[in-house]
């Protein structure tokens, strides 16, 4: 329509003002609006040289009525009729820029919603994921353990029924009160499921319990051997995982090397980390387990002293193959008076 109207101005010297009045604004905002970068500043320039020529062929018509004028007059009749059709075509063109940057950060508001939208959900499942993974190990530790133990006490109590029913009904009764302590675990563990309020009876056995898991060890038929130096700087996590380290290692003895003559735990707690050691010497006896074998017990410990900064490490012994060596070392999280 704009080259329409520049060829009726060539051809008839008649100026289509009425037609490019709305046609050239509403051209130049839609284009603004719809383009791209690279067609609205051709399409721009195009319009600004269609005004050129509009303002030199119309400054004859204008002078029709007024007979002959000086070339300042020529020249200031043309810069007029330049300046007048630059500006609707400039104005319209702005519009439609301002419509384009309105509708793109609208645009970019709806689509940082549903970003936000995927993020929220994928941070619920992942959520939902860790505390199944926390509820899992929990679990593991304390079935694996308490099984283990009543397992063992189960074995005694057979071979010693018929020579000693008086031990036999000794270990009958420690295999009840390990059955009731698992039981009384696995309720706490459930009312953690039932609530998400912060009760106490969230189980989180700390560092002074490993004496009572060792005790419990030690009546199911291992010699272990427990010592512990120093003072533990720890948080209240670090001492969950540092516990979970021993319970596994003690549960593991049990199911794979039963037949172990000595199993010594240390632990050792400095200022700057706290370090268990657990050595077995049943690492050869493995095949006539009293439990059922494998699992990822060691890996999800691995995990559990790896989030608070610590290493594990779990094998054979470098020179003697039959010894097993389980150690673990978390750094302290919790300042000294010296520092």
């Amino acid at each position: 329509m704009g080259a329409l109207a520049l060829l009726v101005l060539a051809v008839f010297n008649v100026a289509a003002i009425g037609l490019c009045m709305w046609a050239v604004p509403c051209l130049m905002y839609t284009v603004a609006v719809r383009a791209s970068k690279k067609k609205r500043r051709a399409v721009l320039i195009a319009a600004l040289l269609g005004c050129l020529v509009f303002a030199l062929l119309c400054r004859r018509w204008f002078f029709v009525f007024y007979g002959e004028a000086s070339i300042l007059e020529w020249v200031m009749a043309s810069l007029m009729f330049f300046v007048v059709s630059a500006l609707f075509v400039v104005v319209a063109f702005l519009a439609g820029d301002l419509a384009r940057n309105r509708w793109r950060r609208r645009e970019q508001l709806e689509d940082r919603a549903r970003r936000l939208e995927v993020e929220r959900e994928q941070e619920v499942r992942i959520a939902a994921q860790d505390e199944r993974t926390r509820i899992a190990r929990e679990m593991h530790d304390v079935v694996a353990h308490s099984l283990s133990v009543v397992i063992a006490q189960a074995d005694g109590a057979r071979y010693a029924a018929a020579s000693n029913p008086d031990v036999a009904a000794q270990t009958l009764e420690t295999i009840a009160e390990t059955a009731r302590g698992s039981l009384t675990e696995m309720r706490k563990l459930l009312g953690v499921l039932r609530t998400d309020d912060e009760t106490e009876t969230k189980p989180v056995p700390q560092l002074g319990d490993i004496p009572e898991l060792v005790n419990s060890v030690k009546s199911a038929g291992l010699p272990v051997q427990f010592s512990e130096t120093g003072t533990p700087t720890l948080s209240t996590g670090a001492q969950l995982s540092l516990y979970r380290v021993v319970q596994e290692g003690l549960t593991n003895v049990l199911k794979h090397a039963w037949q172990a003559s000595s199993v010594r735990v240390t632990i050792e707690h400095r200022p700057d980390f706290s370090w268990v050691e657990m050595v077995n010497d049943g690492a050869g006896e493995d095949d006539s387990p009293r439990a059922p074998g494998g699992g990822h017990g060691l890996q999800g410990l691995r995990e559990r002293v790896a989030l608070y900064g610590g290493d594990m490490t779990a094998g054979p012994h470098a020179t003697h193959s039959d010894v097993f060596v389980v150690q673990a070392t978390i750094p302290s999280d919790i300042p000294t008076e010296d520092a």
